[in-house]
């Protein structure tokens, strides 16, 4: 599990230091943002398709912090932290209750944004990310918490490649800017958040 959340970080500070030159030509923006967006909380639970047991889940909206550096007027780079907690409730095929315990999944990477159609006040983008998700649990309670399904099938990191087909950026003051955006794999499918201008 450290070994891809490290893996991930040092592949964004290589590509970070790698386009250190090319930045320096430019007048740079740095914007720093929060959101909160509506995750697909796939992978947490049981995740069982032939299975004796039932499942629910309660989902908090993803919150996720990152920035993103303009290393051209039509390219950036950015880091994006997020997180979102999935509180599963498991019973077997006679509505026995099992178990119910929170899953934790947190997301570490990096994007890479094109940015097209400009305006002076609508920045239009689109672009790809790459990072790590991490599925862990908190304390599991009910009578099978003794041998938790839960905790066997939700300790674990996995890669994750994903698309950002459209997102916009509408400024709203000189530094002060709003964002949504829709996207293809963790940690979010549609998020809305602020931005603010670092540099």
């Amino acid at each position: 599990m450290l070994a891809r959340v490290t893996f991930t970080v040092l592949s964004f500070i290589c590509i970070l230091t790698v386009s250190a030159q090319e930045i320096s030509k430019y007048d740079t923006k740095v914007y720093g943002y929060f959101s909160l967006g509506n995750g697909i909380a796939g992978g947490a639970g049981l995740d069982l398709f032939d299975s004796v047991y039932n499942q629910s889940k309660i989902r908090t909206p993803v919150f996720s912090l990152g920035a993103d550096y303009m290393i051209k007027p039509q390219f950036s780079i950015g880091f994006i932290a997020a997180y979102q907690k999935i509180n599963v409730s498991v019973s077997d095929s006679f509505a026995n209750f099992l178990e119910e315990g929170n899953v934790n999944r947190v997301y570490i990477g990096f994007r890479g944004l094109w940015h097209y159609g400009k305006k002076d006040n609508v920045d239009i983008y689109s672009g790809f990310k790459l990072g790590t998700v991490t599925f862990s649990t908190g304390t599991i309670s009910g009578p099978n918490a003794g041998k938790s399904i839960l905790e066997r099938e939700n300790n674990r990191t996995r890669y994750s490649l994903g698309f950002i087909p459209i997102g916009a950026r509408f400024l709203i003051t000189k530094d002060f800017a709003a964002h949504i955006q829709m996207s293809l794999g963790a940690p979010t499918f549609l998020s809305a958040g602020l931005n603010y201008k670092l540099q």
